[in-house]
C-alpha cells in the first residue's frame, strides 16, 4: 500500500496495531503511558466527594424513604458543624438540610473540588486563592450579619463553593505531589 500525499491511508493502516494496544493483557506500565493516581490518593478524594455531597444527600433520601431514626442521626452528625438557623438554611424537596446554605456550598465545592483537583497549583499559588476567597467570604458575612443586606442564598451558596472547592483542590494537589 502506498501513502498518498493527504496522508489519507495513513490512520487506516495504523488502526489494527492501535486496537492491538487496547485489547493487550494488563501489565506493567510503560513509562510513556499516563498512571493514574496512587490508591490512598483515591480513597481520600473519595471520601471527600462521598462527604461533600452527604448533606445534600440527606434531604432527598428524607424526602422519599421512611428513613425514621437513621434520617434523624445522619441529620444531627452535623449539628456540631453548624449554627442551622432556618432562616439560613436551604431546603430540598421540602425537608430542611442539615446545615446552612453557605456550610452547604462548602460541603458541594469539596466534592467537586475533588473531583476535578484543578488548577494543580503548589501551595505557595494556592495560599492567595484561599485568602482572597477567605476575604470574599468575611465580607458576604459581615454585610449580612451588620444588616447592611438581607440573607442571600446566592451568596452564601457561591461564598462556600469557592471556598470548598479552593480548599480540596488544593488538598488534593498536595497530597498528589507528595512522594509515594
Amino acid at each position: 500500500m502506498t501513502a498518498s500525499a493527504s496522508g489519507r491511508d495513513r490512520p487506516a493502516a495504523r488502526a489494527p496495531a492501535a486496537l492491538g494496544a487496547l485489547t493487550q493483557a494488563p501489565g506493567p506500565s510503560k513509562a510513556s503511558e499516563p498512571a493514574g493516581p496512587p490508591a490512598p490518593l483515591r480513597a481520600v478524594r473519595y471520601a471527600l466527594v462521598l462527604l461533600g455531597a452527604l448533606p445534600w444527600c440527606i434531604p432527598l433520601a428524607r424526602s422519599r424513604l421512611p428513613l425514621g431514626e437513621l434520617g434523624a442521626a445522619l441529620d444531627r452528625f452535623f449539628v456540631p458543624m453548624c449554627h442551622r438557623l432556618p432562616e439560613r438554611s436551604l431546603a430540598l424537596e421540602g425537608v430542611m438540610m442539615p446545615i446552612c446554605s453557605r456550610c452547604a456550598g462548602i460541603f458541594a465545592g469539596v466534592a467537586a473540588g475533588a473531583v476535578i483537583a484543578r488548577p494543580r497549583l503548589k501551595m505557595t499559588a494556592w495560599r492567595p486563592i484561599l485568602i482572597a476567597i477567605c476575604a470574599l467570604m468575611v465580607v458576604d458575612v459581615a454585610t449580612q450579619d451588620l444588616g447592611l443586606r438581607p440573607v442571600w442564598h446566592a451568596t452564601r451558596l457561591a461564598t462556600g463553593l469557592a471556598f470548598g472547592y479552593a480548599v480540596a483542590a488544593a488538598f488534593a494537589t498536595q497530597l498528589a505531589r507528595r512522594p509515594g
